[in-house]
């Protein structure tokens, strides 16, 4: 006869792989779209109902080229996706600086904004930027909606035949009162641009 000792943690170990393999699939990445060779992907925190993309396009540049374009921040409102605004709001070092941008969203929801934290490393298998939103950095301003919630990054690395891979990764809570159309803009449509861009740019 089995011990109650041990169909006690029989069934414990049971429920908690199907807690870990249903939490695993409802934060599965889902592809949305495979174009130009740039493939996006997305998923949503059933928990916070935030929601991220994936991205990734291998472009034939250097890393050196990428870093250099993303250094000018100012630069960005040409090639980044539904970006009104976007400048330095102050320079730690030369690795870390806390950054702004503003968003264009369509009429009549307000533009949303963010101050982020970025933080660049760079080592001999490639590069990342860390992108950490700090909502608390700078005030408020009348019309714009504060996005409470970020997280993302940029990482870059080396393939052979001089080509890197990129991949952009972003999450953020939406707000509220955000039709899915809109917000298919910014997950799917918006990185698909930014890509599309950064390939004009940096490609040799």
């Amino acid at each position: 006869m089995i011990p109650k000792y041990y169909i006690i943690v029989l069934l414990l170990s049971l429920l908690v792989y199907s807690n870990i393999k249903a939490f695993g699939q409802k934060n599965k990445w889902e592809l949305k779209k495979d174009k130009n060779g740039i493939e996006i992907y997305t998923r949503e925190d059933k928990t916070t109902g935030d929601i991220e993309f994936k991205a990734s396009i291998e472009l034939e540049t250097s890393i050196d080229a990428l870093l250099k374009v993303f250094k000018n921040v100012e630069g960005y409102t040409k090639w980044m996706a539904d970006t009104k605004v976007s400048k330095i709001l102050k320079t730690i070092s030369d690795t870390e600086r806390y950054i702004y941008f503003e968003a264009n969203v369509p009429w009549p929801l307000e533009n949303r904004d963010m101050p982020i934290l970025e933080k660049t490393t760079i080592t001999s298998k490639g590069a990342k930027i860390e992108l950490i939103g700090k909502p608390n950095y700078i005030p408020q301003e009348k019309g714009i909606t504060r996005i409470k919630e970020v997280k993302g990054s940029w990482i870059f690395l080396p393939l052979p035949n001089n080509k890197v891979k990129v991949t952009y990764q972003f999450m953020a809570d939406p707000g509220l009162n955000i039709p899915n159309w809109v917000i298919n803009l910014f997950i799917v449509d918006g990185p698909y641009k930014t890509l599309t861009n950064l390939k004009s740019i940096v490609e040799l």
